[in-house]
């Protein structure tokens, strides 16, 4: 496991087809972390080669491939309200009527288990495959298997699929990428879920646009913070992926944290800065 505070190495791995960041050894062990960020068609960094095929629970990063297959579907529409007065859980932002853009935003989950439902475990289970978004799938529930481990998504199969989403090389009508692109699109410095607002500073160069997802779960005792998304800059997209996880304590920012983190050895090893 690779801890938060490790001191970042750049390394060359041309047997895995990556550029590698290793941590020096740290003198106790701390939370398992895994970023990926690269560019389309380039060989992506990738902090920890084994951890970035450890497979956990997506959490509400799930939230991208079900918002494109709920559009594609026609169980929604861009313009479909769902009122969240229904909803016994979360925070009052939950309880309000959202479109699924403000849904993606602010990661409204009673929102997302209506549409699982609307849509149903057989084209939900259909869809994913189309869209190459893991190699797990589920036998559950389907309006909570994103959840609790019954599907399992890795690192490098998230980064996989997000490329894709970036590429247009998804079977997703060009309507709804956008829909589900726009709806991802972070205020500058910041990103949102449904914890609140949180601040997320680049050292990036120049003007930039955060697309982003955050999501967090705990399964079997383990935690897990997720953040997944792109940077765009100066006309390139490069895609964004975190996952930090730990038993017991983690904080939900952790995955923020660790992206600032590989941001900042991803802007020095390619001479961004």
């Amino acid at each position: 496991m690779m801890s938060p505070s490790a001191v970042w190495v750049v390394l060359t791995a041309l047997a895995v087809g990556a550029s590698v960041i290793e941590p020096q050894p740290a003198a106790t062990a701390g939370p398992a972390e895994c970023v990926i960020i690269g560019a389309a068609g380039e060989r992506p960094m990738v902090s920890d080669p084994s951890e970035c095929e450890h497979g956990t629970a997506p959490a509400s990063t799930f939230k991208i491939p079900h918002a494109l297959l709920a559009l594609q579907l026609g169980v929604i529409t861009p313009a479909t309200v769902v009122d969240g007065n229904g909803s016994t859980s979360g925070s009052e932002l939950w309880r309000q009527p959202h479109t699924v853009a403000s849904a993606i935003r602010w990661s409204v989950l009673p929102v997302f288990q209506h549409t699982a439902r609307l849509i149903g475990a057989a084209r939900m289970r259909e869809g994913l495959r189309s869209l190459g978004y893991a190699a797990d799938s589920f036998d559950g529930d389907v309006a909570t298997f994103w959840l609790n481990g019954d599907l399992v998504v890795t690192p490098r199969e998230q980064f996989a699929f997000l490329e894709r989403l970036v590429s247009g090389r998804v079977p997703i009508d060009a309507v709804h990428r956008a829909t589900v692109r726009e709806a991802l699109h972070m205020p500058p410095g910041q990103v949102t879920n449904a914890s609140g607002t949180h601040a997320f500073p680049l050292a990036w160069p120049g003007p930039l646009e955060v697309r982003a997802k955050t999501g967090n779960s705990e399964t079997k005792g383990e935690r897990v913070s997720w953040l997944v998304g792109s940077v765009r800059s100066n006309g390139i997209e490069h895609v964004v992926v975190s996952r930090v996880r730990a038993p017991g304590d983690l904080a939900g920012t952790a995955a923020l944290d660790a992206a600032r983190r590989g941001v900042d050895a991803y802007l020095n090893q390619r001479g961004l800065r």
